[in-house]
């Protein structure tokens, strides 16, 4: 039963207060950045649309300000009660050594940044040792390519089993050789392919007359994928680049611990650690969680199952504004 006449609706203020602490809350926390510690930088425009859809919601609704009712129904705006609260008051934002340990996952992602790639694997990339085995597979082959002249002959009696013997062998050999061509064809365009390929993206802070690579916080991810798919191009280069220490049993087994950043693809749920493992010969005067700046040479590491840095110097370092890295170019 609606009541025309002079007062105020109390649900509809209810509301409307609701909707306008909301929006304002969610403008607050996108105009100052610091949404980027729960959402990456593609949600930015999105924030800026839900706190305009909430102002045109207000309006809308406001118009039955002066409408009573007989009776309100409060329990309507509950629902914005917890993510007003969730704004106003904001848990500590994800981070370390601790998000690590609770991300699903069962390494260090070198690769790929939503976190499918792990210490030993890095996603669906071959593993040094993987590519070196196949690139010397691939010059046996080529190598081992018999000439038809030193082929063993087949004598022809002159008997039809002699002719079907012969004919027989001349397949086998020709089979044979087809495969090792298809797979001598298949390296060389690998291999061209890897040397003529031109990354989509700035490779900033690359020093190939000095053979030195510093990695700005801004391009973090780009290396990352640059090293970790073309990592025979950089061995042996001295890489500088910042991170947080994180130390864990199995990374011990390799190495002294990783220098890691959390990649964010999506939201905070989907942290993961993004980085290299690094060996200081022992020797290390900081603590876990620490933010350094490592300077290593970039090499296999024993097993060669995966890159490491072999340090060179190890510097504390400022926790960086953006703390996150956002796995897209």
């Amino acid at each position: 039963m609606m009541l025309k006449g002079k007062g105020w609706n109390l649900q509809v203020l209810t509301e409307c207060c609701c909707y306008l602490i909301f929006g304002y809350l969610l403008f607050r926390l996108t105009y100052s950045g610091e949404y980027l510690n729960y959402v990456t930088p593609r949600m930015k425009p999105y924030l800026y649309g839900m706190s305009a859809l909430m102002l045109l919601w207000t309006v809308l609704e406001g118009r039955n300000l002066l409408t009573p009712q007989y009776k309100a129904n409060l329990s309507r705006s509950f629902v914005f009660i917890i993510p007003i609260l969730l704004l106003a008051v904001r848990p500590a934002a994800p981070g370390g050594s601790s998000m690590i340990q609770n991300y699903d996952g069962s390494g260090i992602s070198l690769a790929a940044g939503n976190g499918s790639g792990i210490l030993s694997a890095r996603g669906n990339k071959t593993t040094p040792s993987e590519k070196k085995d196949f690139m010397a597979d691939s010059q046996e082959a080529l190598e081992t390519d018999t000439p038809s002249e030193n082929r063993t002959a087949t004598k022809n009696t002159g008997s039809p089993e002699g002719i079907t013997e012969g004919i027989a062998d001349e397949s086998v050999d020709e089979t044979a050789n087809e495969s090792v061509d298809e797979t001598a064809d298949e390296a060389a365009d690998e291999t061209a392919a890897s040397e003529d390929e031109s990354p989509w993206y700035d490779l900033n802070g690359l020093d190939e007359d000095t053979k030195t690579i510093t990695i700005a916080d801004e391009d973090y991810y780009t290396w990352m994928y640059e090293l970790s798919s073309f990592y025979e191009k950089y061995e042996g280069y001295t890489v500088v680049m910042k991170g947080f220490i994180y130390k864990d049993p199995e990374i011990e087994k390799i190495s002294d611990f990783a220098l890691v950043r959390l990649s964010m693809w999506c939201c905070a749920a989907d942290l993961s650690p993004i980085g290299f493992l690094v060996d200081c010969s022992g020797i290390l005067d900081f603590k876990e969680d620490d933010w350094v700046v490592v300077k290593g040479t970039l090499e296999a590491s024993a097993d060669g199952e995966t890159l490491m840095l072999k340090a060179q110097s190890i510097d504390k370092a400022e926790k960086p504004a953006t703390e996150y890295v956002y796995p897209y170019f």
